[in-house]
């Protein structure tokens, strides 16, 4: 949905300088709308059939046809990023772990990252927390209902918009600027027209964080998987699968002729033209002699073969994971034989690469989020934080997800050549154990260890005590 978020015409309460930053990043905004939208619909398979008025019958071009690769394009990669929380040099930080749990931080993220790899972009928010919530609110929001300019000497973002609110009909009520000193909280108060209210910000950078798949030199913000490839392949997969479609009914009802027939014998008794399918569907077929005596042919062409159309969509499919890196197995493509484990792998790899790059990326942003966290819930600045808040570090799943045997061999090799790895909880992780777990296997084997040393001690008393009267006895 296209929502009708128009620029507000009049906002009272800000100087003549915020005023030209609303209008340049209302322009930036209203810029890749347009655009962004058609990547939304191609993500949900709501793109219209681009026909080329060649082989579809017009009475046939309005059938539904959805390819979901787009789709595909964007949630097997963010399938392969999940984001495990933070740590820092002497562990994990309480606080931080209260507010990610507060925020269903890790929850939001699988969700963020659908809408960074469809716009190439998406937007985090902090604020202080209102009217009983919790200290620290962290939002998000997908380049729908947020833009921002870059700043390429600080490398980061200038300045940020984000709708808050809109009303049944689409228009925007509530509208955040996000700049170095301030958040101005716009406010619909009549008929386009907005009233701000400034909260002041000590960070000394906005409270919006930006995640960008694949940024450059020229485009900062990030490229989209749903890239102008992606969408010409996918058009090309949406005509193929309803020419195949109306292909399909032609390959099921052969067809078949009649030589030498009367016209009489396709009209009802009345004389109306009898449905073609009737000939097709009759379990038999009487034929007289025409006027002139002579005995009809029938006969039937050869049937169609639907492996062209097949070719085709494989043909398709298959550049498809070249322009995305995902393997053509993922795309419906069924190969003649059984892929092996290393041809599998080395499917993946590509995309493996690309979802650590991905990390990457989004860790840094997601790091800078941990920080301002923790300053605000601190009341203090990020420029105070200790050392050790400064350490902090975003950790993600390994996106290769490698199986349970590989991985135990991998970490049994690691431990051999370096020692005290195995009792680290680093060799736990790659074992695929998740923080809960880890702190369960640890709590467990604490309670083992002290069991075995309270069973020794008593052990070894109950052996002296046995030493000392065998003495007295003796």
């Amino acid at each position: 949905m296209l929502y009708n978020i128009t620029k507000p015409t009049t906002v009272s309460g800000i100087t003549p300088v915020e005023q030209e930053m609303i209008d340049d990043l209302w322009n930036v905004y209203t810029s890749k709308l347009t655009r962004n939208t058609l990547k939304h619909k191609y993500y949900h398979g709501k793109n219209l059939l681009k026909d080329l008025g060649i082989s579809i019958p017009p009475p046939l071009r309005n059938i539904e046809t959805v390819v979901g690769w787009p789709a595909k394009a964007v949630d097997y990669p963010a399938a392969r990023s999940t984001f495990e929380g933070f740590v820092f040099d002497n562990g994990e930080n309480k606080l931080l772990n209260d507010i990610i749990k507060r925020n269903r931080l890790k929850v939001l993220y699988k969700q963020a990252t659908k809408s960074e790899l469809t716009n190439s972009c998406m937007f985090w928010t902090i604020d202080r927390g209102i009217d009983g919530e919790q200290s620290v609110v962290i939002s998000s929001y997908s380049a729908l209902f947020a833009a921002a300019l870059w700043d390429y000497r600080k490398k980061r973002i200038k300045c940020g918009m984000s709708v808050i609110d809109i009303d049944k009909h689409g228009k925007a009520t509530w509208i955040n600027i996000y700049t170095d000193d301030a958040i101005l909280q716009l406010k619909r108060a009549g008929n386009n027209r907005f009233v701000c209210t400034r909260l002041p910000n000590e960070q000394g950078i906005p409270l919006m964080v930006p995640m960008m798949y694949n940024p450059s030199l020229d485009r900062p913000f990030g490229n989209s998987r749903i890239s102008r490839a992606v969408i010409s392949i996918t058009d090309s997969a949406v005509r193929q699968a309803l020419r195949t479609e109306v292909s399909s009914e032609f390959f099921t009802a052969p067809q078949r002729y009649v030589l030498g027939a009367d016209d009489d014998l396709f009209k009802n008794k009345d004389g109306t033209e009898m449905p073609k399918y009737l000939a097709y569907m009759a379990s038999f077929l009487a034929i007289t002699a025409n006027e002139n005596g002579d005995i009809p042919q029938a006969g039937q062409f050869p049937q169609m073969s639907m492996q062209p159309h097949n070719d085709y969509m494989r043909l398709l499919a298959s550049r498809f994971a070249g322009e995305t890196n995902i393997p053509i197995s993922s795309l419906g493509v069924i190969h003649d034989n059984p892929a092996s484990a290393e041809a599998m792998y080395s499917a993946k790899e590509d995309l493996v690469i690309d979802v650590n790059d991905m990390n990457a990326s989004n860790g840094e942003a997601l790091e800078t989020l941990g920080r301002l966290a923790l300053a605000i819930a601190q009341d203090k600045t990020i420029n105070d934080l200790t050392d050790e808040e400064n350490s902090i570090t975003a950790k993600f799943k390994n996106p290769a997800t490698p199986s349970i045997v590989s991985q135990a061999d991998g970490v049994v090799k690691i431990a051999s050549a370096v020692p005290g790895f195995g009792e680290t909880d680093v060799a736990l992780e790659e074992l695929g154990f998740n923080q809960e777990q880890i702190k369960r296997i640890k709590n467990d084997k604490r309670l083992v260890e002290g069991k075995r040393l309270t069973d020794q001690a008593v052990a070894e008393e109950r052996a002296r005590v046995a030493t000392r009267q065998g003495q007295e006895n003796g």
